[in-house]
């Protein structure tokens, strides 16, 4: 029995030390074109306080590495060693390279015996200047030199304690390296000069069109200026951000949230058309990109001041959830709006798709990305989104300028209709009748001719008034200005003796362009209007709320109502309300049915 226990227990303490041993690599690896990840062939130990080199590679608390491209430890308070067994069969030395993926590194040195004493033959880290370490380049890279026919133990000790660490190791020979490093440079030219030229442009187009969205795309690029260069180390070696301070003042995830609340009221900016028709969605997606916001900036406070990793982890989840909420809001409300017929809306979704797909993986997939060998999604994503989204403002601003010049040509239509109706309804009318009493006028009976003088100068007067009524606001439709409330009080007054008139208004009351208060006019009377031949109400009630961001009017009727679809496809009043509606950068609502009254909502935006 004891004979057959020996072997067994052999077995056991020789599978559970070399659970704990990295697996040797042979340098040939790196002869391959295949640039081959080592992390998985790694082992690690974690203590909480620095220890020598010398305790390191008497422990035996090494822990086997998982089988992945990177390792991701979040938050925590430890100092890591990482044991790396490299195999040299050639009878020359190589010159190898030990590549790191980029993270928030502090010190990073890597431990080699020579001559019988572990020495450190690589430094790197926000601890050295980027022209002080030991190899110049985005990525944290360790040189060091495998000799001849021999069999080295690599110790890498790294204090990354209270950042987010993620680590992947790959092993390269020099000329191989720097291949890589001209790709790399190369294709962080292209996307940072891409980002550059889209900034430029939106830059251009704020300044051509006077369009604050376009001002608002042209920060959310510089964000994602700032994003790649974070992402990729890029801003330690050409920002100057290669110290700890610098680092801490940059924090990526507080970058990363800001970028996708800006993105989000770009987005409501560029679907608010159709997002005010909805104002649950609207102030949702407002909330969310508050708490964005928020999360962002105290995690920036906290990632600067604080020391306890618990607290960085906390704010941290809080702005990644938030990032992950705000993503959700922007594709809800995209399709939201596209579901409603707004083309623009896939846009936005097929722009910020593969972007949004990137932001996920790196948030909460990142070990699935391999960051040792960029470009990833992510960064492909960013590229796409700016090109798509840049031309989709461009396409919002000509589609919606050519459709309010073609609604603005219809409503100068309306008006000479309105114009001439009134003409035709009041002053030839008058004309008409004034001419009527002189053509019949007895010059023998005086008291006769003397009423009929009298009348006719009245028909001739009430004429004149009428002219220059229509004369004053044709004016106004060109430019003048004359109070807008009391405007509105006297179109509805004409009609106090049909309806009983509630007239309200309520906040600090402000004044509209003479040109929108124009078209508000026109509006109210096609309202009374309609009111006044359709609606059999006796009483209205008109209610005007001024509001910080624009003009509330509500106008209620106790009348019949009608049947609104039918109403939509064949009521001229209601195209031309519709098509002033537009101009006037204003929403409306029409609540009815038949059997009962008729509310009209009407909010107008106003920038002030």
């Amino acid at each position: 029995m004891k004979i057959l226990l020996r072997p067994l227990l052999f077995l056991t303490l020789a599978d559970s030390f070399l659970s704990t041993y990295s697996q040797v690599l042979d340098v040939r690896i790196c002869d391959s074109t295949v640039r081959l990840p080592i992390t998985q062939y790694t082992t690690f130990l974690r203590t909480t306080k620095p220890v020598e080199i010398d305790s390191v590679i008497k422990s035996s608390s090494f822990i086997n590495a998982e089988k992945k491209t990177v390792l991701i430890f979040n938050y925590d308070p430890y100092y890591y060693w990482f044991r790396i067994i490299i195999k040299n069969t050639d009878s020359k030395p190589q010159q190898l390279m030990l590549l790191m993926a980029p993270f928030g590194l502090y010190d990073g040195k890597l431990f080699q015996k020579n001559n019988g004493n572990w020495n450190a033959v690589a430094h790197t880290g926000l601890k050295y200047r980027f022209e002080d370490r030991s190899y110049q380049f985005t990525h944290h890279v360790f040189p060091f030199i495998a000799s001849p026919n021999s069999t080295d133990t690599l110790y890498l000790s790294i204090d990354a304690r209270n950042v987010y660490k993620s680590f992947g190791f790959a092993l390269l020979k020099p000329k191989v390296l720097k291949m890589f490093e001209n790709k790399i440079y190369f294709v962080f030219g292209i996307i940072e000069g891409l980002l550059i030229l889209f900034f430029v442009l939106n830059i251009s187009l704020f300044f051509a069109l006077k369009e604050k969205l376009h001002l608002w795309y042209a920060l959310y690029i510089s964000m994602l200026f700032l994003i790649v260069m974070k992402n990729d180390l890029l801003d330690q070696q050409f920002l100057g951000l290669d110290s700890e301070k610098a680092f801490r003042l940059t924090p990526f995830m507080a970058i990363g949230a800001l970028a996708i609340a800006i993105l989000i009221h770009v987005v409501q900016q560029f679907l608010k058309s159709q997002l005010f028709k909805n104002k649950v969605l609207y102030h949702t997606t407002t909330v969310l990109k508050a708490n964005v916001i928020i999360s962002a900036v105290i995690h920036a406070f906290v990632f600067l001041l604080a020391t306890d990793y618990r607290v960085h982890l906390y704010v941290f989840t809080w702005a990644k959830i938030s990032t992950l909420l705000g993503i959700c809001a922007i594709t809800i409300n995209c399709l939201y709006c596209a579901r409603k017929g707004f083309k623009g809306a896939w846009f936005i979704l097929s722009g910020s798709f593969v972007f949004m797909l990137g932001s996920l993986q790196r948030l909460f997939f990142p070990s699935t990305l391999s960051f040792l060998f960029p470009p990833t999604t992510f960064h492909i994503g960013i590229i796409v989104e700016t090109f798509v989204i840049s031309i989709a403002l461009i396409y919002r601003f000509w589609s919606e300028k050519e459709l309010q010049k073609q609604r603005e040509n219809q409503i100068e239509t309306q008006t000479l209709r309105d114009v001439s109706g009134e003409i035709h309804d009041n002053v030839a009318q008058d004309l008409a009748f004034a001419y009527q009493i002189l053509r019949t006028m007895n010059f023998k009976n005086d008291t006769e001719f003397q009423d009929n003088i009298h009348n006719t100068a009245g028909l001739i007067k009430k004429t004149i008034e009428s002219l220059r009524t229509l004369s004053r606001e044709m004016k106004n439709e060109q430019g003048g200005n004359i109070n807008m409330i009391d405007q509105i009080r006297n179109e509805f007054e004409k009609f106090s003796k049909v309806f009983k008139i509630n007239f309200s208004t309520t906040g600090v009351t402000f004044e509209l362009d003479s040109r929108k208060q124009a078209n508000l006019i026109r509006i109210f009377k096609e309202i009374i209007q309609n009111a006044y031949k359709h609606s059999q109400a006796s009483e209205l009630t008109v209610s005007l709320n001024f509001e910080e961001k624009g003009l509330q009017i509500r106008i209620v009727d106790n009348g019949i109502g009608f049947d609104l679809p039918n109403a939509l496809k064949n009521s001229n009043g209601l195209e031309n309300i519709r098509n002033r509606c537009f101009v006037l950068n204003a929403t409306h609502q029409i609540t009815t049915a038949v059997g009962e009254g008729t509310e009209i909502s009407i909010f107008i935006m106003v920038e002030k």
